[in-house]
């Protein structure tokens, strides 16, 4: 489990993290920057101002994880395009996720097999956007939903025309039992993560004419009078420069890497750690929201444990909790204020995202940690567990008013909380329904370990978008030139406050990213 370095340095408790154009050709007279609210600070951005463009296309893609596929659908459609990424390789937080991409009714399900249990038949597109909607309780549009859906099922599908060695899972969508998980299988034999998917993209774009800018950062975007999109802004090499666009798609990814920002609006969750890229500081928010884009509510949710409650750190490995795998009985959790709120054998894809949203503590007793098979998370081993019992980021107590005290939890709450399970396993009942036969009652000495659910890669939050996948401001309307893909975009759009399956962030930041490309390059075209 490596850490991606922060400024400040590697903390000594890593060993648990794993062509120009001439000046006036647009009216600069007319040009009006969207900018954030400290731009006026940044000297460099503004010496650029009145004196030209320093580049143009008719589409710029800012960001390239998931933006990647709207460099291809921009290219593919006729138009120029120049791709931003901040970053010093394509690829986003999408490249270093565990690597599943939700799609339906694929080429690759077909060479697997895969049936649908329910009816005995080869998947299809409209089953999977009925599964859909009743996974997001219809807070959803339905044709956003089948446009995204179907693009994800043509990406596998060019992956396996390619030859690429793809295979299928079950992906957690709640009483969908079928296979519409998608990962890639290496040279080696073992299963890939995300970047053998980013890698394909990632060689697809540069086999385009797309010209792409790494190591840069978009820092606004300029509307002219009527607020129609016109360019961007971008700080390349610590000297600001000015490109010229007739369309616009941000694809920047969220803001969950960005601690002040996680501060402001889902205060819950501020200094605690973040599973997914560093550079998920929230860009592509900050230069929407100050062009009137509006915002849909925040919701987060996170199958990782991190272990270091306040750490701040950024980790690059998402690593899901094991117990509804492998049997862990006498383990609960415990969210914010001591309290369980779910069921824990429940897969993170099958609860609603508005309970996965907080910091929540692990509990469980001797029994459990002394069974053979039990490691608290992937990736690790029964050593790695201990080491980080001896080392205080597990706690352990004899009580649970003792154990309440060490994670600055109610010893009240906590110890009625344990009660409360420990007597419906005795009974066989449990109030959020957990089977009777993964219960076991906790005994002392009692263990515990912090971790987060609702701090990751993942985001449920969007600024929304149409069902082109044009921004739209606070009264409804699109947002000229202007469209979304990526992280940043499609949850909120597609699936309301709830995480549909494992593989439906990757996917749906591609099909997004899809729909976007293909819509700005046709509204930059127009405009020619």
């Amino acid at each position: 489990m490596e850490l991606l370095e922060e400024k400040r340095g590697v903390d000594r408790r890593n060993f648990i993290k794993g062509g120009a154009m001439a000046a006036g050709a647009l009216g600069f007279a007319a040009l009006a920057g969207c900018a954030p609210k400290d731009s006026a600070k940044d000297t460099s951005m503004a010496s650029t101002a009145g004196e030209g463009w320093d580049d143009e296309a008719d589409v710029v893609v800012i960001g390239l994880g998931g933006g990647m596929a709207a460099v291809l659908a921009a290219v593919d459609a006729g138009a120029t395009v120049i791709g931003i990424e901040k970053g010093s390789a394509m690829g986003g937080n999408w490249a270093i996720n565990t690597g599943v991409v939700f799609a339906p009714a694929t080429d690759a399900m077909k060479n697997d097999g895969a049936i649908d249990e329910r009816t005995g038949a080869e998947d299809t597109i409209d089953s999977a956007v009925d599964d859909w909607i009743r996974c997001a309780k219809g807070n959803c549009n339905p044709d956003l939903v089948r446009a995204v859906l179907t693009e994800e099922q043509s990406f596998i599908n060019s992956l396996v025309a390619d030859g690429v060695n793809v295979k299928t899972e079950l992906c957690g969508m709640a009483n969908a039992p079928i296979a519409r998980g998608h990962y890639i299988v290496g040279d080696d034999g073992n299963r890939s993560g995300g970047g053998a998917f980013t890698n394909v993209l990632a060689e697809r774009v540069n086999n385009t004419s797309a010209k792409i800018l790494l190591d840069t950062t978009a820092k606004r975007l300029i509307l002219d009078d009527a607020g129609n999109v016109r360019g961007v802004e971008v700080r390349e090499g610590g000297k600001g420069k000015r490109i010229a666009a007739k369309a616009v798609v941000v694809a920047t990814g969220g803001y969950t890497a960005n601690q002040e920002m996680r501060a402001r609006w889902n205060p819950e969750s501020a200094g605690w750690g973040v599973i997914g890229s560093e550079f998920a500081q929230g860009d592509g928010y900050e230069m929407l929201l100050d062009c009137g884009a509006s915002f849909a509510g925040f919701k987060t949710i996170s199958p990782s444990v991190t272990l270091e409650k306040n750490s701040r750190d950024t980790f690059q490995t998402n690593n899901y909790q094991i117990f509804w795998e492998t049997g862990a009985a006498s383990l609960i959790m415990l969210d914010s204020a001591g309290k369980r709120n779910r069921s824990e054998t429940q897969p993170y894809t099958q609860v609603d995202g508005a309970l996965l949203t907080v910091p929540n503590y692990q509990v469980f007793d001797q029994t459990q940690l002394d069974d053979p098979n039990f490691c608290l998370c992937n990736g690790w081993s029964k050593e790695s567990l201990n080491k980080a019992i001896e080392d205080g980021w597990v706690v352990k107590a004899d009580t649970a008013e003792e154990l309440a005290q060490l994670l600055y939890l109610d010893p009240e709450v906590v110890s009625e909380e344990i009660k409360r399970f420990n007597e419906g396993a005795a009974a066989g009942t449990d109030a959020f329904g957990r089977p009777a036969d993964t219960m076991r009652a906790l005994q002392p000495p009692y263990y515990a370990a912090t971790g987060t659910n609702g701090i990751s890669g993942t985001d449920c939050n969007c600024l929304k978008v149409d069902d082109q996948a044009r921004v739209l401001d606070r009264d409804g309307d699109p947002i000229n030139g202007i469209y979304g893909g990526g992280n940043d975009m499609y949850y909120w759009n597609w699936a309301g406050s709830s995480y549909i399956a494992s593989g439906g962030g990757a996917g749906a930041a591609y099909g997004f990213s899809v729909i976007a490309g293909r819509n700005a390059a046709a509204y930059a075209l127009s405009e020619k």
